[in-house]
């Protein structure tokens, strides 16, 4: 017999919505499946607020990369630099099937759900009681997932003024001050600039890619201040409160780096000297390898674009239009290198 092997798979919303209210303790009224690329994100409405499940994708993250994840979200709700506060799965709950038989650990339609083990002992997080890791045994592999509150505030809007970038350089100050006294029991997830670099060409055949990505290599061995980044610092995961603070979410590309990589993406813009001035408010940063640093993210967005969303949307995902970006931007810092 032919064996087929999955390279995604989807869960029903109802079914992460039963699995929610069994290892949450939560009376869930509904789910929904808010979006589903590299992970799966539903939100889950429940009553005393909403939650949202993100369920990772099977071979990306280790349980422990993601525990540390949820242990530094955990350390940042604390230092009031997001909203996004882990909730933790309760350790007491077994025996539930959900649409499946029951086994001591949790059923989705047949699908196991287990709790979290990290060498050797639960992975215990630091907001209260329960683990803040399960894992899925989905069709194409291990599938760890977490529970985090439903940030409610919304992103930045339009206009897109000075004084919301010079706010927006703070709070990226605010994350790695908040971020230099995290500690965790999990390893962290490391992002050396020359191994990335290295690993994302074998996906490029473009030689311009290489021509720049050749003349960006030496800025990048001397970049200095190495520390917890957030490594996806855009506006799109910032949202605004009420009062008009800025707060972070999206933590499942944060690690151990060179933290003027979150600048990059401001760097070379129409509000960059007001951002970066912002951001000095609070803390100084070495800028002198951001060029270097960009080219490195782009090279790895243009891999991911060509070989990862390729896996997971196929081919006519090549034509949307984000390779040709991220080309274009390569070829503007050609010269400033």
């Amino acid at each position: 017999m032919t064996t087929v092997r999955w390279m995604r798979s989807l869960a029903a919303p109802e079914d992460i919505g039963a699995l929610v209210a069994a290892r949450c303790g939560l009376t869930v009224t509904g789910c929904e499946l808010v979006r589903s690329l590299t992970n799966d994100v539903y939100r889950v409405r429940a009553t005393g607020g909403d939650v949202a499940c993100k369920v990772y994708g099977a071979g990306r993250w280790s349980v422990s990369e993601v525990a540390w994840e949820q242990d530094l979200a955990a350390h940042l709700a604390a230092h009031g630099v997001t909203a996004a506060t882990p909730v933790p799965l309760d350790d007491a709950v077994h025996g539930t099937a959900l649409g499946g038989t029951a086994v001591r650990d949790t059923t989705v339609h047949g699908t196991a759900v287990h709790d979290t083990t990290v060498h050797g002992k639960a992975g215990r997080g630091k907001a209260g009681r329960g683990t803040l890791v399960g894992t899925i045994d989905a069709p194409e592999g291990i599938r760890p997932f977490t529970v985090t509150a439903w940030a409610t505030s919304a992103k930045p809007r339009p206009p897109w003024s000075d004084a919301l970038f010079h706010r927006y350089g703070a709070a990226l100050a605010r994350f790695h001050l908040a971020a230099d006294s995290f500690v965790s029991d999990h390893p962290a997830r490391t992002g050396d600039p020359l191994s990335t670099l290295d690993q994302s060409l074998r996906w490029i055949g473009d030689p311009m890619v290489h021509e720049v990505a050749a003349a960006a290599r030496p800025f990048l061995t001397g970049v200095v201040d190495i520390g917890v980044r957030h490594g996806d610092a855009s506006l799109d995961n910032i949202q605004v409160t009420d009062g008009g603070v800025l707060l972070w979410h999206d933590f499942d590309l944060a690690g151990v780096g060179p933290r003027a990589a979150d600048l990059t993406g401001a760097h070379g813009g129409a509000h960059w000297d007001t951002v970066l001035d912002g951001y000095t408010t609070l803390r100084p940063i070495d800028t002198g390898g951001i060029v270097a640093l960009r080219v490195v993210e782009l090279v790895r967005n243009i891999a991911w674009h060509l070989r990862d969303k390729v896996a997971m949307r196929g081919t006519e995902s090549v034509g949307e239009g984000w390779v040709d970006r991220e080309l274009e931007s390569l070829r503007e810092l050609r010269d400033r290198l």
